[in-house]
């Protein structure tokens, strides 16, 4: 062969832009923030909604806002931002591969899930069991009562009460529209005791079918809790594997971005719902 002859070579390839060093980012890391900017587009629809149906009724929502309880969403709140920085500490862990810090980290945050559920769940019973209802007192007096009611076979314990009575005894009373603060304003407390059922009519509780702000608030509050169950799961399965010696970097700062943002979705909606 000649020494002029030139020796073949064969081009190299272009680097793989996923699985190499052409592009560091990861297909799950992509994903989940994919998946995050789905997340957040549904969670703007569902907010501007509320928004718009807040505009359209100021004074409705301002005056049933004053009957959710701010002292328990406040400590939600609370637990849910320290549960994003034991997340972190967790996700810190596992990428300097120490599992059992990251057990303790994961545990943490699990059980900080649960406690805000917990405190969901109390809440929500405090409205189910939370009652406006007129009340027959004779046939020429009626009384609007506002109360926690126990329900009995016979007889239903009340809490927690006010009263006002009704001016026209044969007037019909919007329900949906008066709550506590009004009742405080124009009654007053009721002892704690037992009422005669048959005499209650037009009962309506603080559920989702009351009017327009709590079915606002228990759509917002429920699918919130929804991503917060979602959320449980992966950390469950991360702490076993944990407990067993073995961590998963990757999967633990894919679920920390998740759980990140479901405690972002609370920070917007503790004020809207609870302080404005």
């Amino acid at each position: 062969m000649s020494e002029y002859a030139v020796q073949f070579v064969a081009e190299e390839h272009a680097p793989d832009p996923v699985h190499s060093r052409g592009d560091p980012t990861l297909p799950g890391k992509i994903g989940i923030w994919l998946f995050l900017a789905s997340e957040i587009m549904f969670f703007v629809a569902i907010l501007g909604s509320y928004i718009v149906y807040r505009s359209g009724a100021a004074p409705l929502f301002e005056k049933n806002a004053q009957t959710l309880s701010i002292p328990m969403a406040a400590v939600n709140t609370v637990v849910l931002i320290f549960s994003s920085l034991t997340m972190a500490l967790a996700v810190d862990a596992s990428q300097k591969g120490s599992p059992g810090k990251a057990a303790r980290y994961l545990a943490i945050t699990l059980l900080c899930a649960f406690g805000f559920l917990g405190i969901k769940f109390f809440e929500y019973k405090s409205k189910f069991e939370h009652f406006t209802f007129q009340y027959r007192v004779s046939d020429t007096q009626v009384d609007v009562y506002d109360a926690h009611v126990h329900k009995g076979e016979k007889e239903w314990e009340i809490t927690h009460a006010y009263k006002m009575p009704l001016p026209d005894s044969k007037a019909k009373f919007d329900m949906n529209q008066v709550v506590l603060t009004d009742i405080k304003a124009a009654g007053q407390p009721v002892p704690d005791g037992k009422i005669d059922p048959a005499n209650v009519t037009n009962i309506l509780n603080y559920g989702p079918s009351r009017n327009i702000f709590f079915s606002s608030y228990f759509t917002l509050t429920g699918i919130h809790g929804l991503h917060v169950i979602g959320g449980i799961i992966p950390l469950f399965f991360l702490l076993v594997h944990a407990l067993r010696g073995k961590v998963f970097p990757r999967h633990t700062e894919y679920t920390g971005l998740y759980w990140h943002f479901v405690d972002l979705v609370w920070i917007f909606l503790f004020p809207l719902l609870y302080l404005i």
